[in-house]
């Protein structure tokens, strides 16, 4: 159940869409909305996985910007920083740019060894913004008094964990704490 919420939650950040700069004509594109005609210099939403897609053979510039490895240096300082149960917001898709930033990195590391030891960095960065994030995850799990809350703050891959871990310790806790009188 946990990998499909994984999955899913990629599916949906590739589904969603981000803005581009179109560098060459790409002629009609099946998009959400239907066929739609993209011609060099428009502007415009198409879905991250088409996104990626186009920017890499160079018929489009994505808009957005990509996260990088001070971003993550960032968000775990801040991370850290934060007391209690808060969640600071992250990039809405922030675990999968940041694997896509590993993944970028160790590739770039064959021409550039320098970028081995970013991409080392940035993997030991996310496991702990991971940790610190899973804590406090398994908390509000644990006390289930604030999911409401809490659930907004979170990323899709977070919220599946989240519910699934409420619903599993809810369960747990019915069992072990039910007094029944047949015996």
């Amino acid at each position: 159940m946990t990998e499909d919420c994984v999955k899913l939650a990629e599916i949906y950040h590739m589904l969603s869409p981000v803005r581009v700069a179109v560098l060459r004509d790409l002629g009609r594109l099946r998009v959400e909305g239907g066929w739609e005609t993209y011609q060099r210099g428009d502007e415009a939403g198409i879905p991250y996985w088409m996104a990626t897609f186009f920017e890499k053979r160079g018929d489009v510039e994505v808009r957005e910007p990509k996260l990088t490895d001070t971003d993550i240096g960032k968000y775990l300082m801040i991370e850290r920083r934060m007391k209690g149960s808060s969640f600071h917001p992250l990039k809405e898709r922030f675990y999968l740019e940041a694997r896509e930033l590993i993944r970028r990195l160790k590739e770039e590391g064959r021409e550039k060894p320098e970028n081995i030891m970013k991409a080392v960095k940035v993997e030991g960065n996310l496991s702990d913004i991971v940790r610190i994030r899973l804590r406090k995850i398994l908390n509000a799990a644990f006390l289930s008094t604030k999911i409401d809350e809490i659930i907004e703050k979170l990323l899709p891959e977070e919220r599946g964990l989240l519910l699934e871990l409420s619903a599993v310790i809810q369960k747990w806790f019915d069992e072990v704490t039910k007094v029944d009188q047949q015996y």
